[in-house]
């Protein structure tokens, strides 16, 4: 059986709604003329772009979007960071995480090891976190982490020098935590809290001092609060 017979569509009989409404949409054969391909659009051109979102239509934007990226980004730490955000780490509570012990490596492994507790519940974590406030007046409300997500997402709405860099430490801080748990889980080495919290916060010292930003009032007070000597002017 063909499904073109004499110049028109031959299709079986199809009992099926949505194959009925696929049938039904189908065009009028024209024997007489050639078959041209054409982008169905209100120009007739065909775009990449057109095309992707004709098949992958844009999802809602996300608030957390504003903690990824800024003047001060360090890219492999807000990988890692939107990872987290998204939930995506291969964290002990993941179902297709094949382990023999689900506990957190960084405290006393008495809680089971989720993107929650490791960010910021967890002991460890928790006093990293202490850290970052004593040393550079890292603001961070300790609501649990979605709560704590949505907070920082409408806190740094505003563009500033000091909410980049924040961004900044919050990745790096998030992404060195993650390296200690990896270092314990499957190299059995270790690092104090007080030292991995210092390592992000000099990482984004680094990052904020390799910046090339153009001398204020904003960026002075910024570099007092990071303790970076001031030689601008």
């Amino acid at each position: 059986m063909t499904v073109l017979q004499q110049g028109h569509w031959n299709w079986p009989s199809a009992t099926d709604f949505d194959i009925q409404e696929i049938i039904s949409c189908l065009p009028i054969i024209y024997p007489q003329q050639t078959d041209i391909i054409t982008w169905r659009s209100s120009d007739g051109k065909f775009t990449t772009a057109a095309a992707i979102s004709l098949l992958q239509p844009p999802s809602p934007q996300v608030l957390w979007h504003r903690l990824l990226g800024g003047k001060f980004k360090i890219p492999r730490h807000d990988f890692i960071l939107w990872l987290a955000l998204l939930g995506r780490l291969s964290t002990m509570d993941r179902p297709w995480v094949i382990h023999n012990e689900d506990g957190c490596v960084l405290c006393d492994g008495s809680h089971m090891e989720t993107h929650e507790h490791l960010f910021f519940n967890c002991s460890y974590s928790a006093w990293c976190i202490a850290v970052l406030k004593r040393c550079v007046r890292f603001r961070w409300p300790g609501f649990g982490w979605p709560r704590d997500i949505l907070w920082a997402s409408k806190d740094g709405e505003v563009s500033t020098s000091k909410n980049a860099a924040a961004r900044t430490l919050l990745a790096s801080m998030v992404y060195n935590i993650w390296m200690e748990r990896n270092s314990r889980r499957f190299l059995a080495t270790s690092s104090s809290a007080e030292s991995v919290a210092l390592k992000a916060i000099e990482e984004t010292r680094l990052r904020i001092i390799s910046e090339d930003s153009r001398p204020s009032l904003q960026l002075y007070v910024l570099y007092r609060v990071w303790k970076i000597p001031w030689d601008r002017g």
